[in-house]
């Protein structure tokens, strides 16, 4: 029997061999991603011009009635802080629909609609998306990983899924159904380059009323110092309830200036 034993380094190398030869052993792209994402401090000053618009289109008893809104901002980050400012042709236009809406109550106020959806907690995406996709890595798991290219350079797409079972407590209440579907684009050192998020589920509150909805996020990065920046987002949600049904639609997109 000791023969047996002896032998099992040489086995063990011959199938590590064999496994290389034939292409099984590969990168972890979800190792590198993870100590890429280590690599941003998220601490260098920057400046910015944010451009965002917000479509929503909601239905109830058969009555549809949709908004559409711009706003523009530059944000500045700095030993001070985290500045936001507005320019004043954005003012001048938020002026004119305040005005507007004391003679007319109904009279729309699609600027002013904008502003007030594009808040800090949809804007804090775009200069520290390393948060979110934490928060995701978290929650995901690894599907599968394939080469691929990545406006024209060579990248690593890697495929994961978020299922029910890893949502929080919290984040699990009311609902029956998840799943989300994860894809991250990353360079051969695990940055990221892009990433899309797709999920649904469905629920019901209070045992009677029942839910569904989806969503469909799209990221685009960029690398600025130690902090990595998201330049553009699309986001697109919808849900359907108690008889209303509603769809929303973000995207933003971040510029550096000097």
């Amino acid at each position: 029997m000791h023969h047996f034993t002896s032998s099992k380094p040489f086995f063990l190398y011959c199938s590590l061999l064999t496994a290389f030869f034939s292409g099984q052993v590969q990168a972890d792209g979800l190792s590198d991603l993870q100590q890429a994402l280590k690599t941003f401090k998220q601490t260098s000053a920057f400046k910015a011009h944010v451009s965002a618009s917000v479509k929503k289109a909601n239905t109830e008893n058969d009555e549809t009635s949709q908004t559409e809104g711009h706003t523009q901002f530059y944000l500045e980050k700095n030993n001070s802080g985290l500045h936001l400012s507005y320019p004043n042709e954005l003012l001048v236009t938020i002026e004119k629909e305040a005005e507007l809406k004391k003679q007319t109550p109904s009279a729309p106020t699609p600027t002013t609609n904008a502003i007030n959806r594009f808040k800090y907690e949809e804007f804090s995406i775009l200069f520290n998306p390393i948060r979110d996709i934490e928060n995701d890595l978290r929650k995901a798991k690894l599907v599968k990983e394939e080469s691929v290219t990545f406006q024209g350079n060579p990248a690593r797409l890697l495929h994961l899924q978020i299922p029910i079972e890893a949502l929080s407590e919290e984040e699990r209440k009311n609902l029956k159904k998840y799943q989300a579907d994860l894809q991250i684009w990353i360079n051969e050192k695990g940055i990221p380059l892009a990433s899309r998020s797709i999920g649904k589920g469905s629920g019901r509150f209070a045992l009677v009323i029942s839910f569904e909805f989806q969503f469909d996020v799209d990221k685009t990065y960029v690398i600025n110092g130690d902090r990595l920046l998201a330049t553009t987002l699309t986001s697109s949600t919808g849900s359907k309830g108690a008889g209303m049904n509603e769809n929303e639609t973000i995207s933003a997109t971040l510029k550096l200036v000097n």
